[in-house]
């Protein structure tokens, strides 16, 4: 236990430093609205976008304080995986691919689930991948399951919950 703490600790102490360097939350009450809930409720998801961080910024990515100036996400200039922008917790990669709105709302949606929403996000993934309801209403003729890639890339994950709830504020689903 002692061991985790120092370790939530540390990853914290990380977050915060990039949150002091960036300016990353408003200032005024909703500045600090963001901060509390990320420090508490969404702790879990903060904890594991300051990983994320830490992990882009070894692979040589770099933090953009103005795009994160106030924004209350901490912004990557470039996506971790390749084709496509990843947000986790309060940290976007990919913030020049022109789906900031999208992204958004997974960050909306980590601060709202809170500690739910990464096992929430985990398990729609694999009941999507086992048991694939989405295959009721998907498009087939825009966007073919031709293959195991195409499965996931064009099925699998357009189809989850948060994705589906994210394309709906902006931008379309890979085909």
């Amino acid at each position: 236990m002692v061991v985790l703490s120092v370790i939530g600790g540390l990853l914290g102490a990380f977050h915060g430093v990039w949150a002091w360097r960036t300016r990353l939350y408003p200032r005024g009450r909703r500045g600090v609205a963001l901060a509390v809930v990320d420090a508490t409720w969404s702790l879990p998801n903060t904890l594991a976008g300051a990983v994320f961080l830490a992990y882009a910024l070894a692979r040589g990515n770099e933090v953009d304080a103005a795009f994160s100036r106030h924004r209350g996400t901490l912004g990557l200039r470039d996506g971790v995986i390749k084709g496509f922008a990843t947000t986790v917790g309060p940290v976007q990669a990919g913030i020049a691919m022109g789906v900031d709105d999208h992204e958004a709302v997974h960050v909306f949606q980590a601060r709202l689930f809170g500690p739910g929403y990464l096992p929430l996000v985990v398990l729609n993934w694999v009941v999507a991948t086992v048991l694939p309801y989405w295959l009721l209403y998907h498009d087939r003729a825009a966007a073919p399951i031709d293959g195991v890639g195409a499965y996931f890339r064009r099925g699998v994950y357009p189809h989850c919950w948060h994705e589906e709830w994210a394309y709906r504020r902006q931008g379309s689903p890979p085909r």
